[in-house]
């Protein structure tokens, strides 16, 4: 029998043993939990994400074929440290962290030869956190990061992409620092900037005001700001650099959407907005990824469509915005006629 342990049985470990225990093609399969939390573990077991708990962390691998480090990033680099004098020789070991290349050197560093390390992160989750949010599918269809460094077995990576096939998800092998780079954009970047825009309102002397109108789009834009503080500190610990790149890039973009908004040019600043709208929407409905070649020339040649549908929507935004200005100079041109001759 093949034995799994989960080491972290809060939202993402929980999750990961609901969804093997409900794969029926997955047979054979004993899943173990730990954590340092009593009630997170009792939780987990009763929601059937685990066969049994065990409150001893070497008891915990020892016999495991599979160790999965579901927690907080610095306290899977403890967990490392902890397991390495217990695990077996030819056991792998993965995690769900949400920076890669400083696991993956604490890994090398701690443990024995004959054990092999491979990080993953599922591109999925919740802001809540423990075994009570845990989702059966909540993998499904997401994206599973792989990043093999270069010293780890063939057969390892195999176990952890069947991992990520096992729960539902699409695996998608990077390198670790590769990964840290990419996702510092998409995920601790927004993290950071939503933390700010929350603060910016709430430090605000307006905030008893704001706070009452804040509605949909104030929230969606802060939703990063409650995530759980120490994987906030962990992710933000480990990739310091690559998010401090991607916020200063970011706070490019703002100068440059200030400029835009102050200056005097109204068809760029709608040209702007318009653009951003059509490649958001675009997104959402799944443009994703690197365009395939098609045959037909380059980018360049191509007739762009958006681009001219784009200045025929500012032509028409200016023009209605000019006629309302006309509109209302006539009016008031009116108004005060009527007052002249009434007095």
């Amino acid at each position: 029998m093949t034995q799994v342990a989960i080491l972290g049985t809060g939202l993402i470990g929980a999750s990961i043993g609901l969804a093997l225990k409900a794969n029926p093609d997955v047979r054979d399969l004993e899943v173990v939990g730990y954590d340092r939390e009593n009630i997170n573990m009792r939780h987990a077991r009763k929601i059937g994400a685990v066969d049994r708990t065990e409150g001893n962390i070497a008891n915990a691998v020892r016999d495991a074929n599979l160790i999965i480090l579901s927690a907080p990033v610095l306290a899977n680099h403890r967990l490392l440290e902890e397991i390495a004098p217990f695990v077996q020789s030819g056991a792998v070991i993965t995690d769900t962290g949400s920076t890669k290349a400083a696991t993956t050197a604490v890994a090398r560093e701690h443990l024995p030869p004959g054990v092999s390390f491979v990080g993953g992160h599922p591109m999925a989750g919740k802001t809540e956190v423990g075994p009570d949010h845990a989702d059966v599918d909540l993998f499904r269809g997401a994206r599973w990061i792989v990043t093999a460094p270069a010293w780890a077995s063939e057969a390892s990576v195999k176990t952890v992409l069947s991992l990520a096939d096992a729960v539902g998800a699409t695996a998608m092998l990077m390198d670790p620092e590769e990964h840290d780079a990419y996702v510092a954009a998409i995920s601790h970047l927004p993290m950071v900037a939503a933390h700010a825009m929350f603060g910016l309102a709430r430090r605000s002397e307006a905030w008893p005001e704001l706070s009452l109108l804040a509605a949909g789009g104030f929230k969606s834009s802060t939703r990063l700001a409650a995530t759980d503080p120490a994987m906030a500190y962990d992710i933000l610990a480990t990739n310091r650099e690559q998010t401090l790149h991607w916020l200063d890039r970011f706070i490019e973009e703002l100068q440059e959407m200030r400029e835009r908004l102050n200056d005097s040019d109204r068809e760029a600043l709608f040209t702007e907005i318009a653009q951003g709208e059509l490649d958001y929407s675009a997104f959402l409905l799944g443009a994703v990824g690197r365009k395939e070649e098609s045959g037909l020339g380059s980018e360049a040649d191509q007739f762009d469509f958006s681009a001219l549908l784009i200045g025929q929507m500012a032509k028409d935004k200016i023009s209605e915005m000019t006629q309302e200005s006309e509109q209302r100079i006539r009016e008031a041109e009116l108004e005060r006629r009527l007052k002249r001759d009434l007095d």
